[in-house]
């Protein structure tokens, strides 16, 4: 998931808006109700600071300045979380009581997490169907993440899909052909296997394989879903773990991995991969388009491609954030907090109100701070299938740690069926 992370804050600063700050500093709690004919909410978010700095959009500000004009009853008040502090925040804020109106909350974990623990409010029969808040303004695997069985708890803000960036300079120096739009998972190896026979502390494939997410979405997630398998279901009743499908994938993982350094098993940091790869140290990765302003802050020379990898299928995750209510939130504000929504989700600001890829449709042809032809595939994977690795449920946590766990025994050497086996055990017990 897009996951926040260090993603945010690169795509964020690379793609800064000039805009006016309007709204700043610490939200007051939920309790801080209409002072006046002015009605307040407060919004809590994923950043350090405002604008390039946050985890919604550099413009952010000024889309809540043009909010404010035009409802000048409404005053919405910001208060950003660093990524790293946000889930125990929210956490601690949510079991109080007290917090915000409106909560950015990420898909990883929090979203299924939280409204099973009674911490969000179903908006199913509030804000879903409101003027650009109906279900079909949203790209459909976006949408039906966040329609859980007790409810909808959330609006999908943005989405982040993922692909393979290939070294063109390291390409060539190992004579290898450049791929194209989509490549096999045979070609990718054997790439890896050449790449890594140059030596020079050059490797063919680099990851970070030490952090449940990054395992999830960059690494092992779409390798299942190219294999033409799931972990779980969508409606999360059964596992797959044993099937032949996930058997496969994690074998090929296993081959793949052993390109990079050995201490990738265990790196938990995104951005060491990102940065080797911008340096010419390592031939591959995969991960998503906000990679790109990675490489070029670290190497504004050099030169690589990106492809989609394809074995039965050229399926990818995604990931992002999402706009929530928390259940304290009082009803005086709710006509507040609609309208808020209604704004924000409007397809033009919503090129606002994220700093990666819009879940509103008609919001993609609009957003002209990722254009080009870099962005492209990105984009279509957007449109054809992008989906979550697993289902957003309160059990996303635990299923991450299990998943991680399993492929990091399995990179050492244990028995795929035996590992997948106690995986499959263990997915199954949680659902």
């Amino acid at each position: 998931m897009r996951n926040a992370k260090r993603s945010c804050a690169t795509l964020a600063g690379s793609l800064a808006i000039a805009a006016t700050l309007s709204v700043t500093g610490l939200a007051s709690s939920a309790s801080a109700s209409s002072s006046g004919s002015v009605t307040t909410i407060n919004l809590w978010q994923c950043g350090p600071g405002p604008g390039a700095q946050s985890c919604m959009g550099a413009a952010y500000p000024g889309l809540v300045s043009r909010f404010e004009a035009k409802y000048p009853n409404i005053k919405v008040v910001t208060r950003y979380i660093p990524f790293a502090n946000l889930d125990t925040v929210f956490d601690e804020a949510f079991a109080a009581g007290s917090g915000p109106d409106i909560a950015d909350v990420n898909t990883s974990g929090d979203y299924g997490l939280f409204s099973s623990k009674g911490y969000l409010k179903n908006i199913a029969s509030t804000i879903v169907g409101l003027p650009n808040v109906k279900p079909g303004d949203f790209y459909p695997n976006e949408w039906k993440e966040v329609v859980l069985p007790q409810g909808t708890f959330g609006i999908p803000i943005d989405t982040g899909t993922r692909a393979l960036y290939w070294n063109k300079t390291l390409f060539k120096e190992a004579g290898l052909a450049p791929f194209g739009s989509t490549v096999t998972w045979a070609q990718v190896l054997n790439a890896a296997q050449k790449i890594s026979a140059l030596g020079h502390g050059v490797y063919g494939f680099q990851y970070a394989g030490g952090e449940k997410w990054s395992m999830l979405y960059n690494n092992i997630g779409p390798l299942v879903f190219q294999a033409g398998g799931e972990f779980i279901n969508p409606s999360a009743t059964k596992a797959y773990a044993t099937s032949a499908a996930v058997e496969k994938a994690v074998k090929y993982w296993d081959q793949l991995s052993k390109y990079g350094p050995a201490s990738d098993i265990t790196e938990a940091n995104q951005s060491v991969s990102e940065d080797a790869f911008a340096k010419g140290q390592s031939g591959m990765l995969y991960n998503g388009f906000w990679a790109i302003g990675t490489f070029l802050s670290v190497n504004p020379k050099v030169q690589f491609g990106i492809t989609e990898m394809k074995d039965v299928s050229v399926d990818s995750n995604t990931g992002g954030w999402i706009l929530s209510v928390p259940s304290f939130a009082p009803a005086s504000k709710m006509k507040a907090i609609e309208d808020f929504y209604s704004y924000v989700f409007a397809p033009q600001n919503e090129i606002d109100l994220t700093g990666i890829m819009p879940a509103v449709k008609a919001s993609t042809p609009l957003d002209k701070a990722i254009e080009g032809p870099e962005y492209q595939i990105f984009w279509n994977i957007l449109k054809e299938h992008a989906q979550q690795p697993v289902p957003l449920t309160a059990n996303m946590y635990q299923e991450g740690i299990d998943i991680l766990n399993a492929v990091e025994a399995t990179e050492l050497g244990h028995s795929v069926p035996s590992e997948m086996s106690t995986l499959q055990s263990q997915l199954q017990g949680l659902l």
